[in-house]
This record gives C-alpha cells, sequence and structure tokens, in this order.
C-alpha cells in the first residue's frame, strides 16, 4: 500500500513541477515509447512511470524505484532501457533509501562505461540522476520542496 502511495504521490508531484514550468510540449505519465529498430520487424515498448517532451523534442525520463532495488536486474533494464530510447537527455531515478540510490548510481555509470568503450560518443549517452526521497518525506508532504529543489538545480522543473 505504502508503494502505490509512494509512486503516485511523486508522479503528481513530477507532473506538476514540469506543467507549472511551461518548458514541455508533453508530458506523458505512464505512457508506452517505443524502442524501435531499423528492420521493424519487432518493435519494444518502455513504459517509464514519467516521459517530458522538450520543446526541442528532447526527452526527459523518470523512473521511480522501490521493489526493483531488490533486483538489480530491474533497474539494470531500466537504464538500458533508458538509453535506447531516442533523443533521450537525462534521466531521473528516485530512490527510497540509499542502498536503491548506490545501487543505480554504479550501475548508470558501468553501462554508461561499457558503451562508451563499445564507441559510443558520450554526448550520445544521456544523463542520469538519481535521487533519494523516503517514503515518510511523500507522506508527509517534504518530497514537494525536496523534488522542487532538484528541479530547479537540475533543470527540468
Amino acid at each position: 500500500m505504502a508503494e502505490k502511495f509512494f509512486h503516485t504521490e511523486l508522479k503528481l508531484q513530477i507532473e506538476k513541477i514540469a506543467k507549472d514550468s511551461k518548458k514541455y510540449k508533453r508530458i506523458n505519465v505512464e505512457k508506452k515509447i517505443p524502442i524501435p529498430h531499423p528492420n521493424q520487424e519487432l518493435v519494444f515498448h518502455y513504459k517509464p512511470e514519467i516521459n517530458l517532451i522538450t520543446k526541442t523534442g528532447k526527452r526527459i525520463i523518470f523512473e521511480i524505484l522501490d521493489d526493483q532495488i531488490n533486483d538489480y536486474n530491474l533497474i539494470l533494464a531500466d537504464i538500458i532501457q533508458c538509453y535506447l530510447i531516442d533523443n533521450t537527455m537525462n534521466v531521473f531515478f528516485i530512490s527510497k533509501d540509499d542502498e536503491g540510490y548506490n545501487l543505480t548510481k554504479k550501475l548508470s555509470k558501468i553501462v554508461g562505461s561499457i558503451l562508451e568503450d563499445k564507441g559510443f560518443f558520450k554526448n550520445e549517452i544521456p544523463e542520469v540522476f538519481v535521487y533519494t526521497i523516503s517514503y515518510e518525506e511523500v507522506q508527509s508532504g517534504q518530497s514537494v520542496d525536496i523534488l522542487k529543489k532538484f528541479a530547479k538545480k537540475d533543470g527540468w522543473g
């Protein structure tokens, strides 16, 4: 029950901050994004919590982590899918605790390094940000101010 509240509240708060900023031509909540393949035989879809489309067509993705922290493969899958989406500029992960924060930071650095080693240019790899916001901060309403501070600092709100 707490996880559903955590997800729902954070999505609503991020969506409101994004709308208030007037920086985005589209704000998509839990909308599938196609991961295209050149021969189009099979199209995968990725469904982040929120993805924002800037006025220049760049994409900003938000993923809210809670139970994924128990299986690093789920976080890894989210990271890789974010990297495969066209025009992704930034990816923001929100973890409920320091364990998830540290794991997500570590995994995103490893994947980014592997992609660079495989010939990707640094500017082709989305920048990953990881935030920690606890259940208690969401329940008490403190998460609104925390997200606003992050949005201002990191330029998405």
